[in-house]
């Protein structure tokens, strides 16, 4: 992004495309049952203190009252299939207040006062001459098993105890008709015998994640910072920052870097550090943990590294856009506008650690976004923007925060900062 040697105006170009950052109005820049599912023949369904360091910068219906399935709160299965009735919240199926006397609904098996195991096969028929559309079996005032044939038969895994069975069916004109209830009773299951444990495979050795090329760099001197070249066009407001290494507390490695900002609303500070010529380096991962203590002042932070080789810039421009798109956005540096790649990147936990780590290639003539992880969660990005005419040779780092409209103040530290290739 930026070299060693360059004139201001480089540097002020460079800074807004790669650190530019943040959304907003100045910133367009760089109850069920106890049981497991039930079984039937059909589908199954389940219902900041720092130590001394140097500074820089400055619902469904009842049964029985309409036309409704009467599913409970776990939902209502398809043809055929089981879904995990509910324990508490649902409704007892009402009783039909003028049923046909041509129409019965019968749970034929288990019988009344039966003591059965667990699965237990339950069975229900509808007689008469009405057309059945639905028929669904309650377990304890849950829907358990729905199917849209008269006769119906399910083997559901009920926990030892007492339970109530009731079964309702509905004709196509919606009418309900409800069977009498019948009280089993589950015996509790016999525990299996465990077998013998094989003896354990012994352990594959474990890979060694790769040590950074270029590691510590929090720790490093060197560091340049900026404040309006951060902002719109590299023209945003004037900021407070400043940028403080050595921090023991919070920190992982015992060195960490915090970074403090604030008083100006949608204001925004830039660090990069220099890392020297990489012309080899293509296949770029770009690692780090941070530590934020506040929030309600943020707007979105940027983790950049940026890439001059062979007469082009490469710019991989990230941000967490976490008060805007709240997802990840990477850096389009032919268009210089962010891209969203559709990846959620929410607001950060506060006054805790989150490890970042992106990857990167340089081919083809254009900056490759391959994936980002956020705390063990590693998304696909795939996207590839073009590289930009640039003389010289260098790869560098950088991190920004931006603020919102409420322009309060933040401090965000940063540990472990790597880069490898």
């Amino acid at each position: 992004m930026r070299q060693s040697v360059l004139s201001f105006l480089s540097i002020v170009f460079v800074a807004a495309i790669a650190g530019c950052g943040g959304s907003g109005g100045l910133k367009n820049s760089a109850g069920t049952l106890t049981t497991p599912a039930l079984v039937s023949g059909g589908s199954s369904t389940g219902g900041s203190s720092s130590s001394a360091g140097s500074t820089t910068g400055s619902a469904s219906s009842t049964p029985g009252a309409s036309s409704s399935s009467g599913s409970a709160a776990a939902g209502t299965g398809t043809a055929g299939s089981v879904t995990a009735g509910t324990g508490t919240g649902s409704s007892t199926p009402e009783s039909t207040s003028t049923p046909s006397s041509a129409t019965a609904v019968v749970i034929t098996s288990p019988t009344e006062g039966a003591t059965v195991a667990s699965p237990a096969q339950i069975a229900a028929a509808v007689t008469g001459s009405a057309a059945i559309s639905s028929v669904q079996l309650y377990v304890d005032n849950g829907v358990a098993f729905q199917d849209s044939a008269p006769q119906i038969s399910a083997a559901l895994q009920l926990p030892a105890g007492a339970h109530t069975l009731v079964a309702q069916a509905w004709d196509q004109n919606g009418t309900p008709y409800k069977s009498a209830p019948v009280h089993i009773m589950v015996q509790e299951s016999a525990a299996p015998s465990a077998p013998a444990p094989a003896p354990a495979p012994p352990s594959p050795p474990q890979p060694t994640a790769p040590a950074a090329t270029i590691g510590q760099i929090q720790i490093q001197g060197g560091w340049d910072n900026c404040d309006v070249c951060a902002g719109q066009g590299g023209n945003g407001p004037s900021t407070s920052h400043a940028m403080v290494q050595g921090i023991s507390s919070p920190s992982l490695s015992g060195a960490a870097a915090r970074f403090d900002l604030g008083g100006t609303p949608w204001g925004a500070a830039l660090w990069w550090h220099e890392l020297g010529s990489h012309d080899d380096a293509q296949n770029l991962r770009y690692d780090l943990d941070f530590y934020i203590d506040s929030t309600s002042s943020a707007q979105a932070l940027e983790f950049d590294v940026n890439q001059t080789v062979g007469g082009s810039k490469y710019i991989f421009g990230t941000e967490c856009d976490f008060r805007g798109s709240g997802a990840w956005r990477v850096w389009n540096g032919p268009a210089h506008t962010w891209s969203s790649t559709g990846v959620g990147c929410p607001v950060p936990q506060t006054n805790t650690w989150h490890h970042v780590r992106w990857e990167f290639q340089r081919s083809g003539g254009q900056a490759h976004f391959i994936a980002v992880t956020l705390d063990g969660n590693r998304q696909d990005v795939g996207q590839s923007f073009d590289g930009i005419g640039a003389s010289g040779s260098g790869l560098d780092v950088a991190f920004q925060a931006d603020l919102n409209a409420a322009g309060g103040s933040e401090s965000v530290w940063l540990d472990n900062v790597g880069l490898s290739w």
